[in-house]
């Protein structure tokens, strides 16, 4: 539901106008699901909403996002993208792939640098592109270590996650239960352990903390941030436990034939209503 993170941008950009605005594209997002056939939400957060907007329940169901399993497999360093860039297979990495605006706070990512500058087998490797890159490119002297590659081919992507042994995650405290990032769900995918800064509200932090795949923190909490990461730095067993968790989530949930067919459910049940042949159940959610 994407008017209720819009409303709440606009408000805090322009003000009264912008709540204005915002609440135009929300009385518009409104009519669309409740003169909708069905409607697919990615969380249980979203239910709230719906049920204030009164859309009836009955059809209403709740798929999660997922990733594509078998495009991102676990794969073991060295490979490929390590030894192209040099990375030694005694190095512990920690890794941040994908956006990165000023939004998501990238002084976290410094602090880290900051923090491991004098540690030789600990490597800080962001890779994106755009102001929040330009940001730490601007301050990274010697005093901060933090390794920046531009946004890395899709075939690369495998590679180079396998290459960190925490991957980093970043949101904005303003996303509360209105964004669940993708990064996440292919981070699970990727057998890795996780470190996030996540609004506790949100559907990833849940994710995390509910399969033990990694460390939640709350959003501007650098010390607790970079405590984290410290944490798994120094405890290989730990980090192993929480990437064979992640993954082992990510291979129960992200079965693609059982996601369609969810889909193919939901579809045939509106077409049955429409052609008057009676409600069918949709099956599961």
């Amino acid at each position: 539901i994407y008017s209720m993170a819009m409303r709440q941008h606009l408000e805090r950009r322009a003000g009264t106008i912008g709540s204005f605005f915002g609440a135009v594209f929300q009385q518009a997002e409104k009519f669309l699901v409740r003169t909708s056939d069905w409607a697919v939400v990615i969380s249980d957060d979203f239910m709230g909403t719906l049920r204030n907007w009164r859309v009836d329940e009955s059809r209403v169901s709740v798929i999660e996002n997922w990733a594509p399993l078998d495009e991102v497999p676990v794969v073991a360093r060295p490979n490929d993208w390590s030894r192209r860039h040099a990375f030694d297979d005694g190095e512990t990495v920690l890794l941040y792939a994908g956006t990165l605006g000023l939004k998501h706070q990238p002084s976290m990512l410094f602090e880290l640098g900051r923090t491991f500058a004098d540690r030789p087998d600990v490597r800080v490797v962001v890779a994106s592109e755009g102001i929040g890159a330009e940001w730490l490119r601007e301050r990274i002297t010697g005093a901060c270590e933090v390794e920046l590659f531009p946004f890395q081919d899709y075939s690369d992507l495998p590679a180079m996650l396998g290459t960190g042994d925490v991957l980093l995650v970043l949101l904005e405290p303003g996303a509360g239960m209105f964004s669940v990032p993708s990064k996440v769900l292919t981070y699970h995918c990727a057998g890795r352990a996780l470190v996030g800064a996540i609004p506790e509200e949100n559907l990833a932090s849940r994710i995390i903390e509910d399969n033990g795949s990694g460390v939640v923190v709350a959003p501007g909490d650098t010390e607790a941030f970079v405590e984290a990461a410290r944490r798994l730095v120094d405890d290989p067993a730990l980090r192993t436990e929480m990437a064979a968790s992640g993954r082992s989530y990510a291979e129960r949930t992200f079965d693609i034939d059982s996601i369609t067919t969810s889909f193919n459910r939901i579809i045939q049940h509106c077409l049955d209503r429409r052609h008057g042949d009676g409600p069918r159940t949709t099956g599961g959610n």
